[in-house]
């Protein structure tokens, strides 16, 4: 198969407490202030932020990954991300990120398998790469969905939109 005529992906670059992330940009619905949020009970979700009427699950790639505990309270900005998977209730997730947001237009041959340093493997990351010497990784959009969609399951934790139900009573 011939690669030359695939196109090249808008991405994104952003940084976290450790590491970077490639997310493609069609993904992205905003970036917004690290502001209050309403606490959650369970790793991998540091709390609730509000968003639009909507209550968004803020995502720690890092505590999913058991790397380290989330710490960024009010720190830092979130990034808004249009889900992948048809989840009820769940269209937008939030992830906590560093610093400012790089584009990058991703080919074929742009992103080069690393696997320095990867002793344990997060289930939560499907691939780990280079980028423009820089190393980042792949988040795994589904397996992270699933996990939020069990947690709302068992929990019954503030879904997407049930603040704008409890209005309309």
């Amino acid at each position: 198969m011939n690669n030359e005529h695939l196109p090249a992906v808008k991405s994104l670059i952003v940084r976290l407490q450790k590491g970077s992330l490639i997310l493609p940009l069609n993904l992205m619905a905003e970036l917004v202030k690290g502001g209050e949020l309403s606490p959650s009970q369970h790793p991998g979700i540091e709390g609730w932020l509000h968003w639009r009427n909507r209550q968004i699950p803020l995502v720690s790639l890092e505590s999913l990954c058991m790397l380290e505990e989330a710490s960024g309270e009010g720190e830092g900005r979130c990034l808004i991300l249009h889900t992948v998977s048809a989840v009820p209730g769940l269209p937008f997730l939030a992830l906590r990120v560093q610093g400012s947001l790089n584009t990058l237009d991703i080919l074929p041959d742009t992103l080069r398998d690393d696997h320095s340093g990867n002793v344990q493997r997060c289930p939560y990351v499907a691939r780990q790469v280079r980028a423009s010497h820089l190393l980042c990784f792949i988040p795994d959009l589904p397996a992270i969905e699933a996990v939020l969609a069990e947690i709302l399951q068992l929990t019954g934790e503030q879904v997407a939109g049930s603040k704008e139900r409890e209005g309309h009573q």
